[in-house]
């Protein structure tokens, strides 16, 4: 069975990313508070070990696309997250500054609060934006977007 490298981390990013969106939406408050029953603190646990996973599987694909590069590799992989163009570029640029607001909201917890708030508001409204763009991906690859063409008399 041959399954290839860009398949197995574009599921493991899936499942990561949903993890992170089910904690990260039920820690907003009481609007999504009942997706993990009210349960702050598992959510909290549950969103930083997701997260410490969403930017090892971020930094091991900007690796893999610098060695695909550096091998002249111009092959389209359909399934990979990072790429040049497109929904890819986009999930990259969400991704880093999901990773950049979520850094400051971790250190800087203690020490400056206009900072943390600016960054949760940028964290949650992105979160949002991406969750949108998910489903909205989702939608695409399942060809639910894509309308039956009608066959006309002159084609048949």
């Amino acid at each position: 069975m041959n399954i290839r490298f860009d398949f197995i981390m574009h599921w493991l990013w899936a499942i990561v990313w949903a993890l992170l969106a089910i904690s990260g939406f039920s820690m907003v408050g009481a609007k999504y508070g009942w997706l993990l029953n009210f349960d702050y603190a598992t959510a909290d646990l549950i969103h930083r070990l997701s997260a410490a996973i969403f930017v090892v599987l971020t930094f091991i694909s900007i690796f893999y696309e610098v060695f695909r590069n550096i091998k002249k590799d111009s092959s389209k992989l359909s399934w990979f997250i990072i790429g040049r163009s497109g929904y890819q570029l986009f999930t990259f640029i969400t991704t880093l500054i999901l990773i950049i607001t979520g850094v400051l909201i971790w250190i800087c917890d203690e020490f400056d609060m206009g900072a943390v708030g600016f960054a949760l508001l940028i964290h949650e409204y992105i979160s949002y934006i991406a969750l949108v763009s998910v489903i909205w991906h989702i939608y695409k690859k399942c060809h639910a977007l894509i309308w039956p063409k009608k066959k006309t008399a002159q084609e048949s």
